[in-house]
């Protein structure tokens, strides 16, 4: 008997213990036993207000219908044993608002199993976070606004040359206007300058159409490619072009690489980008302008690179080469560094960028053959 006594004391302890701890947490809490909320700490009151008893039912109508199932599934992970524990953020209307329909807060939850007075229960951990998310939307707001002042910059840049050759051309030709006679040598001068008209409006022309392709990528038609077959085409379209530079280009391919689903002319749209911007990256070079292509297969996946002999890109650089309309070369657009990550994403691929046996870049395409699937 003293026995007992002296355990349930413990017993009683051990749960004062367990609830002070709670009491001081920084963190709103609440223990779930059979399906009830047995209790609640002082600080889940003070955030998100008493939570009510019920917790299957009244518990859930106040998530975000497009939570409810997200949280449902994770509860039941931990009460099936599947796991230990579980998180998930999820958008709730603290009890006496939901009837308003007013924006909910972001609670980041955490959820275990415990023992609570000799019973299974179930521990709730909830934390706001709604300013978190505030800033982290922010955050994604300002890096968009910024893209898009990058894009604008691009275009602008792009387009603010042709036009400028066609406003001094249309003054010369006011001035033709005003002469009283238009002789022969004038007439030809028109023709040129009519001339110039078209060239400039081809070259915006060009430029809208490649900002409609970066906004509206295609997708992709995935078949069953051999990409030894890409690189080759690729190649073959290319070598004219790198001749004229100076430019040796060199390929090493691995026999009976497998084959695998992809677009067939993205991809040689990518290698084509590469082999443009690893073009670029040498028209300075005094020495031997070279370009190594290689494709191989690793660990059940493929990798493509394209390698060159330029001066490579400095660190500072790195994480923007990829930006929209980011480029360090007078004539260049920005674009096809971007668009050929998209294309390779889409494919579940990634694009890095490496140093070479040169000191030039490398720019590695790494393709997963397992998870590439047919999008048709």
């Amino acid at each position: 008997m003293e026995k007992d006594t002296q355990m349930n004391g413990a017993l009683k302890e051990s749960e004062r213990r367990f609830l002070h701890l709670m009491e001081d947490s920084l963190v709103g809490i609440c223990i779930i036993r059979q399906n009830r909320i047995v209790y609640q700490n002082s600080i889940l009151k003070k955030l998100l207000v008493s939570l009510p008893e019920s917790f299957e039912t009244d518990f859930f109508d106040h998530l975000h219908p497009d939570d409810v199932e997200k949280f449902k599934d994770m509860y039941r992970q931990i009460t099936s044993g599947k796991r230990r524990t579980a998180e998930a953020d999820v958008r709730f209307y603290p009890p006496g608002v939901n009837g308003g329909k007013v924006t909910p807060c972001w609670v980041q939850c955490r959820v275990s199993p415990i023992i609570h007075q000799i019973e299974n229960a179930t521990l709730l951990q909830m934390m706001d976070i709604t300013r978190i998310k505030e800033m982290e939307n922010l955050l994604t707001v300002n890096q968009k606004m910024s893209s898009l002042g990058h894009v604008a910059a691009g275009i602008a840049h792009e387009i603010r040359n042709p036009l400028t050759g066609i406003n001094s051309y249309l003054y010369t030709l006011e001035d033709l206007c005003n002469s009283e006679i238009i002789e022969g040598d004038q007439i030809e001068t028109v023709k040129q300058i009519v001339s110039q008209f078209q060239i400039a409006s081809d070259k915006i022309e060009a430029v809208v159409k490649r900002v409609l392709d970066f906004s509206r990528p295609n997708t992709p038609k995935m078949v069953l490619i051999d990409l030894n077959k890409c690189i080759e085409d690729t190649v073959s379209l290319s070598a004219v072009t790198l001749r004229k530079d100076d430019i040796q280009l060199e390929t090493s391919l691995e026999s009976n690489l497998p084959k695998c689903y992809g677009d067939t002319h993205l991809i040689e749209q990518v290698l084509l980008n590469l082999i443009n911007n690893a073009a670029k990256a040498m028209e300075k070079n005094q020495t031997a302008k070279r370009i190594q292509i290689d494709s191989y297969c690793k660990e059940n996946r493929l990798f493509i690179q394209v390698s060159d002999s330029g001066p490579g890109i400095p660190k500072e650089l790195i994480h923007r080469v990829f930006d929209p309309f980011f480029t360090t070369h007078n004539d260049g657009s920005g674009i096809g560094l971007n668009i050929a990550q998209r294309i390779v994403e889409d494919h579940h691929g990634t694009l890095k960028i490496l140093k070479n046996k040169w000191g030039g870049a490398t720019l590695s395409v790494e393709l997963p053959i397992d998870k590439r699937r047919d999008y048709r």
